[in-house]
């Protein structure tokens, strides 16, 4: 059949079927009571016709059957007329196929039917011809021997029954097939069944109908008569497998299959329908095509689950549905999501897209300025929508609105979801994380408002491999009680009524708006609490990695994995038995058939857990299940010695075994269990106590002195970068001595050898061992370094560390390594040698003939400028870390490197690097000059490798300025070179007057030993069409620049200090655009009169460049598209300032740009000859305009895409629609997230230290006021919201002791409230409210025509957890100063509101409101706080630095060229336009310590900063961190207004304003280095500097989307300083710092250390404070009056006359800053000793204590009961117990606290807290072993009975009882005490 038949025959059964019909209404209504009437006769004629019958009998018997049914569909039109099979097989489609369908029955007399209908199989069969070969088979019955008598079972068994009364019953088996989709062939088919079934003959035109109204009849019957008969249906389908494959072409492709049991039972009868469904062994798995491969696929995807539904549907009711669910778990792993992704991937539908590139048409617009007419143009603001009657759409409301309440029901639970991410690979996977669910939710009233409760409970765990245990990710809420739960979500779902539109208040300046018509809630009211270690980290981090590399290569990871879950290796040189029926263990494979397996040297055996071989199941909560988990034992037996040991193996750690067996001179034999683990599979190393790591790039060969004494034996290899494992025989020698010899058969064996068992008297052993060449003519000798090291481990099976248990790994290390970090190859040559080797940049080399001390190497760089550089040194420990080469040719010439020299590992690392790589990319010829003036280096622009520039070695390591020469310029001032990250511009004058600026970018390269200095010039013009423009500078008579198509030139300007304009035009023509300015950022469309039309423009000003961008025109980029749609008015519009005024007539448009870019960019337009009106074009807007008293017209500004449109209608309708005012309407979804506190522990378990926390919480109490009829309420000022919550908090004091409080209380003399009414009368009438702000906040609505989103995160704090923290708080908001309390309202630390337009005319995005505002926050680190937080971050095993792919990346930043630099800015993408952008100011307050230690220092010690980058950064720029104390960083706000960008402009635009400040701000204020440029920055294309764009972030105000789109003004910008320039009662530290960062602005170094000590030195009371506040104001205007005459002379007296105009520049700057800095420190002085004299604290302090680590390492919930009694035993007596005792529990003996009980697991303790100092003191203690008897609990409390009575102190204090008794406040808290006492005392012994 092909698809011309199919489609014939469709439409004969169409045209038959539709012969004869009688059209009848679309709907009949029949009254109620003619319904009853009809029943009734029925039942009369019934009962009649049974009267009549009265013998059964079979009236009718049928039976069909088919053996074969078999169709093919075929492609194309019809085969009847051909009838060649070659050509049909060629269009072949597919081929169904039914074998022996057979349908039989009988029908009685009284009725009643019976009938049987079976199908023995269906076959769906694949026959396209390209599918020959392939798997064609897609549907078929699975082979099923059928239980009656043998034979196969039919695919399709229904049974159907009906009774005389009329009741049927249908029962339908469906035996398991196989079904394969593939979606692409399902499409194919889908495409041959949608063929057009309509009649070809032509038809009558057809009117066009009008759509009729939907209406919804109430109260009414409608035409279904409900049965009278009783249903049931059976359905049972049996295990089909529905596959889903990733390849159809590949035989052995793999997929995945959904497998399941499904029972079905109807039942509908007259009063109800009930429905039971039943999903059981729902599975899906892992599928091969390929059947051999099928049977090695024993993973899980989901793993067998059971799903019942169960529906319970009353007539004229609710349906009540009820589904439940029960364990899921679902199994995650790489491999499945490679799976998937394909699968995925396949579905996609591959549909070939046209390409438009721009050269194939070339638009011809030398008509694009004309006036045209809009009627051709078809705009779609023009066209009207056909209105309908509004009286049909409120009878339709009404309508719908009087459904009946069904009361719908449908109840869904899932008691335990489980999904767990595993790592690995194919089968052998292993879990790595799980997230544990639980979910109940009901749904109520779907038909009408529908609503929607529900409950989602978390748990989240990732395995610790090292433990073999699951670690809370998300922890459990009330981990103090025993009743601990999960973190529970509540999503809740609304629909709301439709009210009407948006009301104004009484007040006419409010409006109410409509509640959305969804609402969503997503609502946790418990803290989110988080923890991630740093074994999660490097969980986390290997399966992103795993999971990436699976979605992104497509292939299998090819990691080597072991084929189970335990290795054991045997390397102890011994036979070895396994011994598998008394331990846990089997071996792999063969489970049952044997119970021991010898393993033989070097050999190794993969085995499995006994419980493993039974299917491995999760049940309800894995946390909770594995506390009794028990570990898992390995049991071995030594053949030679018939030892058997017990090895238990669950966690990861090292263990040593004692032997009975000893040798001369007594060693006692003894080996070592070391358990590793990687990607979750453990391997059981077998080893000796000695190995050797072989650090070398070649092999080495060990050998041992035997018993003889006078002979070596060989004893194995030391591959390159490996571990050997040494055996028993050669570890237990009677001299313990090793021996080496590298394996090339060209040296000796060493001659001295390494004795490892010295180890133990000198733990820093090191020898240099020395293999001489076999010939002696012929090389060198060869020194390795040989490095001991011992630890410590596990003595067997106990937790001690013992002498006896000592491990010892020997390290091979070169004697020197050389790494060339330079941009060309060096050649080095050991002196004695005649070779010269050759060092690539970027490869690093060991020297292994050197020998230190002893051994001289040369060094060449080579062909640097045409010149070979050599130098000689003597290698030595101490070496100079400046090497001067000199050149071949040039004995004068010279160039000083960088030798860095590390002896970290216990040999020489020699790395060759030079300090600055210069690159030119001005295309002029650069001079660069130091200090040293006869020190110039030229620098040529066809260099394209790296100029190396360096300073003479005394200046090498510190501050280091350059001056900058271009071709014949004069000098620059001097800059800076050290401020890495930094930009900015440095100008070189003429003598003729012109300037070159040049832009200078300060990289550091990826080892942080080199900066990359790039200078490129400022102006930079960039040509993006794919033509020549050529420009001109406006007053200069140089001759036109030529830009090639898509080039990048640079742009010199003549008349810099004039106007600076150019002028462009088309390369080949001679029409020429009007004159623009480049000094400022913009965009404009220049007007051309030529086919090409215009050119846009856009300029990009920056800190270190300006980029002109010029691009063809194309459509939308004009400044204006101006419509006229009016019926008579023309309209006048020119722009203003310019006199031609142009004409546009009605029914006219034109597109229209500024006629003069640089003169006021403002369209001035009028009708009718009336006052002109005045637009700026950037925003949008509508308007009327009245033209005479009866006439008005309506403008409109609206985007159209990119295109600004300027509309003139008379139509309000049509100007409404144009502008798509969305303010107003409802929302259609309203999204509500709402988290109480969310919390994040990072911590380190391996050091068993907590290094973070950190805390996004709730507010305080919040007082809110709102209007009597307002919606919104707003809350009141800090001041008003303290008076009113002390107010009610005596209210309610009153009401708790029934006294009667006044019912209005007048407050502060301003406020009039009843608290009782929750109303306020004065000074306004308003509703008040007590509340709180959560933790986190958002809200995102949706809208036709626009979206909002609003977050707030309320309060963030990060707190230092390390015990000896210098700052416990890292971050924090610093509070509002005291001045401002009564004019600020609580602010949340951080708050977004964003407002998204949508056009449906349009793909851009228009951002009406994009706003966020960041509260000031103080950062507080020490150095230990930033070791730990460095050793938290890096892995335990650190990657080795690959230095060449950091030169590499290094290259690809110097070669950038500057196309690639204009393309950062001038970004290609999809553009945005931003109606308001801001995001506001950042005020940073910075303190530093130099104290603090992490656990790896010691405290004794000052500490070192564990970080290698940070110190040679400092290394490389002379600066050493020193204390700082609140330094402010004041970064300037970010604001953008009716601008368009993409989203890659935004970001990097965003990311460098203020990481440019920042890195600034801090070389200034905190390292005291220079910058070029402003220290704070100039704020991009504006011209002005921080002090003109910056406020107090406190002062900020965001509006919420619905305050925006009432229109309501907010906010306020103070200027710089606004807020402690003199006034009073600001807190000292604000003015202190400002003091701080202005006296850095003076440049005086003397001045600012003067007023260091001054400010450092406390006053000793009030008086003195504010006499020395007095006196740094008037000494601060003296110094500034007098050092505009003084440090001119200061100056000429150090540097010269240079040194005079420095002086100069210092004076008038110190003019300025001194007395301010003088004004600022009496403020400062003053409020300081106020505050010291008030005492007053505003310190923040932590969240919660440190978290408690137990002894055995686990990570558990955070505990805060044990966390404060760990606290307490740690402060006790200055950690005295905390040393020797772990804490087990505390109770307090006494109602205040002040004396409490502590247990530990060595004793119990009696402490007390001092009343003066507050200090904890121990009163009495007592050890387990000082016990009498167990303690046991009394009615005075719990009695502890002693051995003997204690001892007087001194003869005075003491005490004659035996015993102590420790009264508690409840019998419960003596019996839980004692409870912990006996469990101490138990595991204690």
């Amino acid at each position: 059949m092909s698809e011309e038949d199919y489609s014939m025959l469709m439409l004969v059964v169409n045209e038959n079927l539709s012969e004869g019909q009688i059209s009848a209404p679309s709907s009949m209504l029949i009254k109620e009571e003619n319904v009853t009437e009809a029943l009734a006769g029925l039942a009369v004629i019934l009962e009649d016709e049974g009267a009549v019958q009265e013998r059964i009998f079979t009236k009718i018997k049928f039976l069909f059957e088919m053996e074969c049914l078999k169709v093919q569909l075929c492609h194309g039109s019809s085969f009847l007329e051909e009838k060649l099979p070659e050509k049909r097989l060629a269009c072949s489609l597919a081929t169904f196929q039914l074998s022996k369908l057979s349908i039989a029955g009988r029908m009685q007399s009284d009725s009643s039917l019976e009938a049987n209908i079976y199908l023995v199989n269906c076959i769906l069969d694949d026959s396209r011809p390209s599918r020959i070969g392939l798997l064609t088979r897609l549907m078929e019955r699975k082979s099923v021997v059928s239980m009656r008598g043998g034979g196969y079972r039919n695919m399709v068994d229904l049974d159907f029954d009906q009774k005389s009364n009329g009741d049927k019953s249908i029962q339908v088996n469906i035996v398991n097939f196989k079904l394969v989709l593939s979606i692409e062939y399902l499409i194919s088919l889908a495409n041959f069944f949608a063929v057009d079934k309509k009649p070809k003959h032509p038809t009558a035109a057809t009117q066009p109908v009008k759509t009729e109204k939907k209406t919804k009849a109430v109260k009414s019957y409608e035409v279904a008569v409900l049965p009278s008969t009783n249903t049931k249906l059976k359905l049972k389908l049996d295990q089909p497998d529905i596959i889903l494959l990733e390849n159809m072409n590949d035989s052995n492709s793999l997929g995945i299959v959904l497998n399941n049991e499904m029972d079905l039972s109807v039942v509908i009868n007259p009063d109800k329908m009930i429905v039971a469904v039943t999903f059981s062994n729902l599975q899906l798995l892992p599928y091969c095509c390929n059947l051999q491969k099928q049977l090695d696929l024993d993973a899980e995807i989901l793993s067998p689950t059971t799903i019942t539904v169960l529906v319970n549907a009353p007539t004229g009711k609710g349906m009540h549905i009820d589904v439940n669910m029960r364990e899921i778990i679902i199994h995650i792993s790489p491999d499945t999501i490679r799976l998937l992704t394909a699968i995925s991937n396949s579905f996609a539908v591959n549909s070939v897209l046209e390409e438009h590139t721009g050269n194939s048409v070339i638009n011809d617009y030398s008509n694009l300025w004309q006036v045209k007419p809009w009627k051709d143009e078809g705009f779609w603001f023009i066209k009207t929508e056909l209105a309908e009657e509004a009286l049909n759409f409120l009878e339709e409301e009404v309508a719908v609105l009087e459904v009946t309440d069904l009361q719908e029901l449908l109840i869904v639970e899932i008691k335990t979801m489980i999904i767990i991410l595993e790592a690995g690979v194919g089968t052998t996977t292993v879990p790595m994380m799980l997230l544990e669910l639980s979910f109940t939710g009901e749904v109520r009233d779907w038909s009408a408002l529908l609503s929607v409760g529900s409950s989602l409970s978390v748990e989240a765990a990732y395995y610790n491999e090292k433990l073999s245990i699951w670690e809370p990710l998300i922890e459990t809420v009330d981990g103090q009680n025993k009743d601990c739960r999960s973190w529970e979500l509540i999503v809740e779902m609304h629909k709301n009524d439709e009210t009407n539109g948006p009301l104004l208040g009484d007040d006419l300046d409010e409006v109410h708006f409509q509640a959305a018509a969804m609402t969503f809630n997503v609502i946790s009211q418990d803290n989110l609490e988080l923890t991630v270690t740093k074994t999660a980290l490097t969980v986390i981090t290997s399966l992103a990695k795993a999971f990436g590399e699976a979605v992104s290569k497509q292939v299998q990871l090819k990691k080597e994995l072991p084929p189970s879950a335990y290795t054991v290796r045997n390397y102890t040189g011994l036979d070895i038995t396994l011994l598998f029926d008394k331990g846990d263990f089997l071996l792999f494979e063969k489970t049952d058939e044997i119970s021991e397996v010898v393993l033989e040297r070097e050999a190794y055996a993969s085995l499995i857990l006994k419980q493993a071989a039974q299917k491995k199941s999760f049940g309800k909560s894995v946390l909770k299940e594995q506390e009794s988990k028990e570990e898992h034992c390995l049991v071995i037996k030594l053949n030679n010695m018939n030892v058997i040991r017990e090895l238990y193996v669950t966690k990861t750690n090292n263990r040593y075994f004692q032997l009975p067996h000893r040798t001369y001179p007594g060693d006692q034999w003894g080996f070592v269990v070391d358990v590793s683990t990687d990607y979750g599979y453990k391997t059981i190393t077998l080893r000796s106590h000695v190995q050797v790591h072989n650090h070398l790039t070649i092999p080495v060969e060990v050998y041992y002195m035997t018993d003889r004494g006078n002979e070596v034996d060989f004893c194995g290899v030391a591959k390159p970068k490996s571990l050997l494992n040494l055996p028993l025989n050669a570890v237990y020698t009677p001299t313990n001595e090793l021996f080496f010899r590298p394996k090339d058969n060209g040296h000796t064996i060493s001659i001295v050898p390494f004795v490892w068992k010295e180890l133990l008297k000198d733990p820093n052993l090191r020898n240099v061992l020395q293999c001489n060449p076999r010939d002696r003519n012929d090389g060198l000798p060869l020194f390795i370094n040989v490095i001991g090291e011992i630890e410590q481990v596990y003595f067997e099976n106990s937790q001690k560390k013992t002498i006896a248990s000592t491990c010892y790994v020997i390290h091979l290390y070169p004697t020197a390594v050389l790494c060339n970090l330079l941009p060309l190859p060096i050649a080095y040559t050991l002196k004695g040698t005649n070779e010269e080797l050759l060092l690539r940049s970027g490869d690093t080399t060991e020297l292994l003939t050197a020998q230190i001390n002893a051994t001289t190497i040369i060094l060449t760089v080579v062909n640097y400028q045409g010149q070979n550089y050599v130098c000689s040194k003597h290698l030595k420990t101490q070496m100079e870390e400046v090497w001067t080469f000199e050149a071949v040719d040039q004995k004068k010439a010279t160039l000083d490197l960088g030798a860095h020299i590390q002896c970290d590992s216990g040999f020489i690392q020699i790395s060759i690097y030079c300090p600055f790589w210069m690159m030119n990319k001005t295309s002029l010829q650069l001079s660069y000059r130091t200090d040293d003036s006869t020190n110039v280096i030229l620098h040529a622009p066809e260099l394209t490798e790296p100029v190396l520039f360096s300073f003479r070695p005394k200046v090498f390591f510190s501050k280091k300025k350059v001056n900058l020469k271009v071709e014949k310029s004069e000098w620059s001032e001097k800059f800076s070179l050290d401020t890495v990250g930094s930009s900015g511009t440095v100008t070189c004058n003429t003598r003729n007057g012109v300037s070159y600026e040049i832009g200078v970018k300060i990289h550091l390269s990826g080892l942080g030993l080199s900066k990359i200095v790039v200078f490129s010039p400022f102006y930079l013009l960039v040509n993006k069409a794919n033509f020549d423009v050529e420009v001109h500078e406006t007053l200069s008579e140089n001759a036109w620049v030529t830009v090639s198509a898509l080039q990048c030139v640079p742009f010199w300007p003549k008349y810099q200090n004039k106007k600076k304009e150019i002028m462009l035009r088309v390369a080949g023509t001679t029409e020429t655009t009007k004159a623009f300015t480049y000094q400022n950022m913009h965009s404009v469309l220049l007007a051309l009169d030529n086919s090409r039309g215009g050119l846009c423009v856009d300029c990009y000003v920056m800190e270190s460049s300006t980029i002109i961008t010029i691009d063809a025109y194309v459509d939308g980029l004009a400044a204006v598209r101006l419509v006229n749609h009016c019926l008579t008015q023309s309209i006048e519009y020119h722009q203003s300032g310019l006199k031609d005024i142009f004409s546009l007539k009605p029914g006219e448009f034109q597109l229209y740009t500024w006629d003069e870019p640089s003169a006021v960019q403002e369209l001035v337009w009028s009708a009718g000859g009336n006052e002109p009106q005045k637009n700026s074009l950037v925003v949008d807007g509508i308007g009327e305009y009245k033209v005479f008293h009866d006439v008005t017209i309506y403008w409109v500004s609206f985007l159209d895409g990119i295109q600004r449109v300027l509309l003139f209608t008379d139509d309000l309708a049509l100007a409404t629609t144009a502008q798509c005012a969305g303010e107003l309407e409802r929302a259609d979804q309203e999204v509500n997230l709402n988290f109480f506190g969310i919390g994040l522990s990072l911590v380190d378990d391996c050091l068993k230290k907590e290094v973070i926390y950190l805390t996004i919480t709730s507010s305080g109490i919040v007082w809110e006021f709102s209007k009597l009829n307002g919606q919104r309420y707003k809350p009141f000022n800090v001041k008003e919201c303290q008076v009113l919550e002390s107010a009610y908090q005596k209210y309610i004091l009153d009401v708790k002791l029934n006294k009667k409080p006044k019912k209005r209380l007048v407050l502060d003399g301003k406020l009039e409230v009843d608290f009782q009414e929750e109303t306020m009368f004065r000074p306004h009438h308003k509703r008040i409210r007590r509340t709180f702000q959560s933790g986190f906040w958002a809200q995102f609505k949706t809208f036709p025509h626009q979206l909002q989103l609003h977050t707030k995160i309320n309060r963030l704090q990060i707190d230092n957890q390390l015990e000896d923290a210098v700052f416990p708080t890292v971050l924090a908001p610093v509070p509002i100063p005291k001045s401002m309390v009564s004019d600020t309202t609580p602010k949340p630390f951080t708050e977004a509101s964003i407002i998204l337009r949508k056009n449906e005319h349009s793909t851009v995005k228009q951002y009406k409101y994009f706003k966020i505002l960041i509260q000031e926050f103080h950062v507080k680190v020490d150095q230990g706080f930033i070791n730990a937080m460095i050793t938290l971050f890096t892995p335990e095993k650190p990657k080795e630095t690959d230095k060449l792919e950091h030169i590499k990346l290094d290259f690809k930043i110097a070669h950038t060229d500057l196309k690639e630099l204009a393309s950062i800015t001038a970004s290609q993408g999809q553009k945005n336009f931003y109606d308001l952008l801001h995001f506001s100011p950042l005020k940073v307050h910075i303190s530093f310590s130099m104290q603090g230690s992490s656990s790896l220092d010691d405290p004794k010690t000052p500490t070192q900063i564990h970080s290698d980058f940070i110190n040679l950064l400092l290394q490389s720029v002379g600066v050493t961190l020193t204390e700082i104390h609140d330094v402010v960083f004041k970064l300037a706000f970010f604001e953008r207004e009716h601008v368009f960008m993409t989203q890659q402009q935004l970001t990097s635009k965003v990311v460098s304003h203020y990481t440019e400040q920042g890195v600034k701000q801090l070389y200034v204020l905190v390292l005291g280095l220079d910058v070029i440029g402003n220290p704070f920055g100039l704020v991009t294309g504006i011209g002005r500097g921080v002090e003109d764009l910056f406020y107090e972030p406190f002062q900020g105000a965001i509006q919420g989307p619905e305050e925006f789109a009432e229109g309501l003004a907010l906010g306020m910008k103070s200027l710089f300083g606004h807020a402690v320039g003199g006034a009073a009662g600001v807190v000292s530290r604000i003015t202190g710092t400002l003091g701080k960062g202005v006296a850095a602005l003076t440049l005086d170094d003397e001045y600012q250390r003067n007023r260091r000590e001054a400010m450092n030195r406390k006053p000793a009371n009030i008086q003195e404070g504010l006499a020395r506040g007095g006196k740094s104001l008037v000494l601060g205007v003296f110094d500034g009056v007098t050092g505009v005459f003084v440090k001119p002379v200061e100056g000429a007296k150090e540097e010269g006359v240079e040194g005079f105009f420095k002086g100069v520049g210092k004076g008038m700057v110190g003019l300025i800053t001194r007395p301010t800095s003088g004004v600022i420190d009496f403020a400062s002085g003053s409020f300081d000793a106020v505050k010291r004299a008030a005492e007053i604290n505003e310190e923040t302090h932590r969240i919660r204590p440190p978290r408690y680590f137990y002894p055995d390492g686990i990570m558990r919930a955070y505990n805060r009961y044990e966390a404060e009694g760990n606290r307490l035993l740690k402060e006790l007596e200055k950690g005295k117990f905390a040393v020797t005792d772990h804490y087990i529990a505390h109770a307090k003996v006494t109602q205040d606290g002040k004396s409490v009980c502590i247990v530990t697991d060595n004793r119990v303790i009696m402490v007390s807290k001092g009343d003066i100092f507050g200090q904890w003191n121990c009163d009495w203690q007592i050890t387990w072993g000082e016990l009498k008897e167990p303690p046991r609990v009394t009615e005075k409390g719990l009695q502890l009975m002693l051995k003997e009575s204690k001892k007087k102190v001194l003869g005075l204090f003491g005490s004659s009882h035996s015993g102590r008794v420790l009264s508690f406040n409840s019998l419960e808290i003596s019996n839980w005490i004692l409870d912990k006492i006996e469990v101490s005392r138990k595991k204690s012994g």
